[in-house]
């Protein structure tokens, strides 16, 4: 063994170029591998990052009829679980709110807010860095209302000030102490800014009203499928004992099984599935390499065989050889890998929960081993037999130098038709994401994004207790928001265009449907008047809403084209009506339609994606609106005075320019059409790389043959059809085999929020066109090279 590995370290040093390029291949193979492979431990298998994370579960409800539809848990549930459960060190429960931060001196802020029972920090064994965490008498009814604040929130509010603890705030307008800082990064469990206990309410008490979040310490010893044993029988009981739990249910989840399922897991799972075969086609590229290097090393491995050395001698002694290799390409991609992560990691830190950490771990290092090894064997194995396998008499006689290079050639044409097919699948993926991205940016062209300005507003119910409330706070703003220096319209809206809507069932009046399931679905959205004009939607028939628009008796609405062709075909819309349904199936009352508009994409990157109906703001009351602003410069500050000159305690959310709350909302289609097409653009330059070699190496070994042909008249152009026609058909039928498996993967991509302009079938041919051409280049070139050879030289070449 000391032998050949001294042997296989000399034969690596002496072809230095060669082995540089074996290496740097396997780099990138290996390390995007390591690198993804670090992102989805960190993702889906990586413990929480705090004591005992390994065994923090989640516990949810479900319907028993519908095991799919899951609820969170009521007050009365969680106390009766948390009594009855004995499979949990600490069982301890949150609720989810928005929360405004207020004070003298400071503006009012939104943060993410939650309930939590006393016991939720020692739970996690993580202890306020200032001040004191909960305790038992803060959850009581009648107790002084606190809050603990989150590392940030003090460093940015309160620049880190040690006077906090003790301090007197508003938190949504009624007062409240400051009395602790949790620990820098903690944001349990979901980037949470502020937390306040848990305190029993009328509401809250009520079995009905599944508001509730519980998180659980699993005992040692104790396995999941034993907590949820316990956790099926508790249900049981508690729905033989209150009508409100009968078909209710409870199961338990690992943290990552709770907040990284659906598309999140399905995307990494892609990701890991691009990069494996990004390592086959490097190990593709490396094996053909290697491939033809044995060949030419016949000689002197059939004088091994002539001493002595045995067939298993011989592939061993090969196989330690592209060991070596592989290691150290696998430690050139570990570096590789480490940047990649810090791009990754800078890329999603202001949207990542906290408690994804992309640092390896035992696990990763596990991987990149196997990696390593399974590497070596995959692209080192085929060299090796083929290698070791050689007719000694014909290799060792005379003039027989080039004996095998032809030899091998049917198994280098199967290796760049596998690299081919494995690149346009990926090349189908990138281009889904990337055409998702550019249809998202691209979508509703007519809004002029870069000068509107958009802001939420989230009324609370404590002040704004019903309607006519709200609707006077409104009436109030917009006319204190349109006489702001530079802004030329100001627009109510409940979701600006682009940004998704809220989803609801309608039924018409001439077309009664009795079956809920068979209603028509649309995406409802509240606006005021002059939203059109704002957002530059053309208005194609009938009016814009008035300010009498959502009165007692003038329920009204207005339909984009698409809708109006898609309820009434063939039909003139105005005049027509029809009714909403909310979540309960509860009816609304008849709109009529007043106006027809132009096509427009309310969420732009979903393929579910409804048709919108428009309906005046004053309608409904809504307490949770965006403000739609055009303005020739920032009014971002101006429109904040005008807020809270009328309600001091009541701040802007998601303040931005529109184009960057696009940007935003398509953040993860940026990221990951960056991620894909890299993949793919280096799967392309591999294969590329290696029908080249194949190409060049087939030339070589047909240089007398050319020679000859060439003596006896052949044409350069002959020639150059000859050598390019192999390479034609291993690029075509790459093509043709990617192209059968690259369909169902688009179809599996048409789950992900994409949009539904992402996987067009036009896509494939763009794709397959490009990858053709680039793969006829590659064979082009060699093939120039063998037209221009000397006959004379050619013949005499051996």
């Amino acid at each position: 063994m000391k032998h050949d590995l001294i042997c296989a370290i000399r034969a690596i040093l002496s072809h230095r170029w060669f082995s540089a390029a074996v290496v740097l291949t396997l780099a990138l193979g290996i390390g995007l591998n390591t690198m993804v492979f670090t992102l989805i431990n960190a993702v889906l298998f990586k413990p929480v990052p705090v004591p005992g994370g390994s065994r923090l579960v989640s516990l949810l409800c479900h319907s028993l009829s519908q095991p799919d539809h899951r609820m969170n848990f009521s007050y009365p549930d969680f106390l009766d679980y948390r009594a009855q459960s004995h499979s949990f060190e600490s069982l301890q429960a949150t609720k989810e709110d928005g929360g405004v931060l207020s004070e003298p001196g400071n503006p009012p802020q939104a943060y993410h807010l939650v309930h939590a029972s006393a016991g939720i920090f020692s739970m996690l064994n993580t202890e306020p860095i200032l001040g004191r965490g909960f305790r038992p008498s803060d959850e009581l009814a009648g107790s002084a209302p606190v809050v603990v604040m989150a590392y940030g929130v003090w460093q940015e509010r309160y620049a880190r000030s040690p006077d906090v603890i003790g301090r007197k705030v508003r938190v949504d307008g009624s007062p409240a102490t400051i009395i602790g800082v949790m620990p820098k990064g903690f944001r349990f469990p979901t980037g949470v800014d502020l937390w306040m206990p848990l305190v029993p309410t009328a509401d809250l008490l009520k079995r009905e009203e599944r508001t509730l979040l519980p998180y659980a310490i699993v005992k040692q010893g104790i396995s999941q499928s034993q907590a949820q044993a316990e956790l099926d029988g508790i249900a049981a009981r508690l729905a033989r004992q209150f009508p409100e739990d009968k078909d209710v249910g409870a199961s338990v989840l690992t943290f990552q099984q709770r907040f990284n399922g659906g598309d999140v897991r399905l995307i990494f799972l892609l990701m890991l599935g691009a990069v494996g075969f990004v390592l086959l086609i490097a190990c593709a590229d490396v094996s053909n390499m290697m491939l033809s290097r044995a060949l030419d090393r016949q000689r002197d491995t059939a004088i091994r065989s002539a001493l002595g050395a045995s067939r298993f001698r011989i592939i061993r002694l090969l196989l330690i050889e592209s060991l070596l290799l592989s290691a150290a390409g696998g430690v050139l991609g570990l570096g590789l890998a480490a940047a990649g992560i810090r791009w990754f990691d800078r890329s999603t830190i202001q949207v990542r929960p906290f408690w994804i950490q992309f640092t390896p771990d035992y696990t990763v290092f596990g991987y990149f081993a196997a990696l390593c090894i399974f590497s070596a064997v995959l692209f080192g194995t085929l060299p090796a037999l083929r290698a070791s396998r050689s007719n000694l008499n014909e290799i060792l006689s005379e003039g027989s130098r080039s004996f095998g290079r032809r030899s091998g050639g049917w198994l280098s044409s199967v290796l760049v038709v596998f690299q081919f097919a494995l690149t346009l699948v990926l090349l189908t993926g990138a281009g889904i994401f990337v055409r998702g991205l550019f249809g998202g940016l691209a979508a509703n062209p007519f809004v002029p994004a870069r000068s509107l300005w958009t802001a939420g507003l989230e009324l609370p119910d404590a002040r704004y207790r019903n309607t006519d409330a709200r609707q006077s706070f409104y009436d109030q703003l917009l006319p204190r928001l349109r006489a702001i220096p530079g802004v030329t319209k100001v627009a109510l809206v409940s979701v600006p265009p682009g940004l998704g809507g809220w989803d609801h069932q309608i039924e018409l009046e001439n077309h009664l449907v009795q079956q809920a399931a068979q209603r028509p679905w649309i995406s409802l959205i509240a606006c005021s008047p002059g939203y059109f004009d704002t957002i530059h939607l053309p208005l194609l028939r009938g009016r814009d809403f008035t300010s009498i628009d959502g009165s007692a008796n003038h329920d009204s609405a207005i339909l984009s084209k698409d809708v109006a062709d898609r309820l009434w075909p063939g039909q003139d819309p105005i005049g027509m009506r029809f009714r909403v349904y909310d979540d309960k199936g509860k009816a609304g009352a008849w709109d009529t339609v007043v106006g027809i508009t132009g096509g427009m994409e309310q969420e732009a990157v979903s393929d579910e994606s409804r048709p919108a109906i428009f309906v005046p703001y004053r309608q409904e009351g809504w307490d949770s609106m965006a403000l739609m602003v055009a303005s020739s410069s920032n009014p971002v500050p101006a429109m904040r005075s005008a807020v809270q000159a009328l309600d001091q305690d009541l701040p802007l959310t998601q303040v931005s320019r529109f184009d960057e709350a696009i940007r935003d909302r398509i953040w993860f289609l940026r990221l990951f059409s960056e991620l894909f097409f890299g993949f793919a653009l280096v799967a392309m330059i591999m294969s590329s790389i290696g029908i080249y070699a194949v190409m060049a190496h087939a030339a070589a070994a047909r240089t007398r043959e050319i020679g000859v042909r060439m003596a006896l008249g052949a044409s350069s152009r002959n020639i150059l059809a000859l050598i390019m026609t192999k390479g034609i058909w291993q690029i075509a039928l790459g093509v043709i085999v990617g192209l059968a498996a690259g369909v169902p993967i688009s179809r599996l991509m048409r789950s992900l929020p994409l949009g539904s302009h992402a996987s067009n079938p036009d896509l494939f041919f763009v794709i397959a066109s490009t990858l053709a051409c680039v793969g006829i280049f590659a064979c082009w070139l060699p093939a120039r090279r063998a037209a221009r050879l000397d006959p004379v030289k050619a013949i005499r070449y051996d």
